[in-house]
């Protein structure tokens, strides 16, 4: 009873919280104006782990899908983003990544944006693992890096000591050009592809901490 009531209620006060705080925060931009592709297709969001509590909020269109993982905490994080207008898609690249894989190439089909977390679901943190550059192969959709950063701020003690934002600062969204992958990339270039975006990230790093100095 415990365990279902924990399941019922946190999803609904973290959705409250994160409401609150991006109620309260100053957001900034920079970068979105070229985030949606000439054609208005779908775009895949590429972001760190650390980051995905603001995911909610990176979206330009919302609902975007976002894969899950199948865990008891993926399941209060699933519930969450319903809250947030997020689709979550359940499973992940340790626990049903394949059905993952087909859910999120359906969801761009069906012309939704995704969500896609490079480190996930369980790091090494700040290292990208294969997925993000497979979709954007099969599907032949833009990958858009995007950092998060904000001045009032706590790093929980997690594996990708995730960002957990707190009311009443600044914060900024950073959104990278289009990394595309063509359709017959074989896997050196696919593995090219992720070091390029995870320079990028580095890269959108740095000018996110700069813009919460001005």
């Amino acid at each position: 009873m415990v365990a279902c009531a924990g399941m019922f209620v946190l999803p609904r006060l973290g959705a409250s919280y994160l409401r609150f705080v991006n109620a309260t925060t100053r957001l900034r931009r920079a970068g979105f104006e070229t985030v949606l592709p000439d054609d208005g297709g779908p775009i895949i969001y590429a972001f760190w782990h650390a980051e995905l509590a603001m995911m909610p909020w990176m979206q330009l269109r919302p609902p975007t899908a976002c894969a899950v993982s199948r865990s008891r905490d993926g399941e209060i994080t699933a519930r969450l983003f319903a809250l947030l207008r997020v689709l979550p898609v359940r499973g992940s690249s340790s626990r049903g990544g394949a059905g993952a894989a087909r859910a999120l190439v359906a969801a761009i089909g069906a012309g939704n944006d995704v969500g896609f977390t490079l480190d996930g679901p369980r790091g090494p943190a700040g290292v990208v693992q294969p997925g993000a550059t497979w979709l954007a192969r099969a599907t032949g959709r833009p990958l858009v890096p995007v950092r998060f950063d904000c001045t009032r701020q706590r790093r929980l003690r997690t594996w990708d000591r995730m960002l957990l934002p707190l009311p009443f600062g600044r914060g900024v969204f950073v959104y990278g050009d289009h990394l595309w992958v063509p359709s017959d990339a074989d896997n050196s270039m696919l593995r090219q592809a992720d070091a390029s975006l995870s320079c990028r990230l580095e890269q959108l790093a740095e000018q996110a901490a700069a813009m919460l100095l001005t």
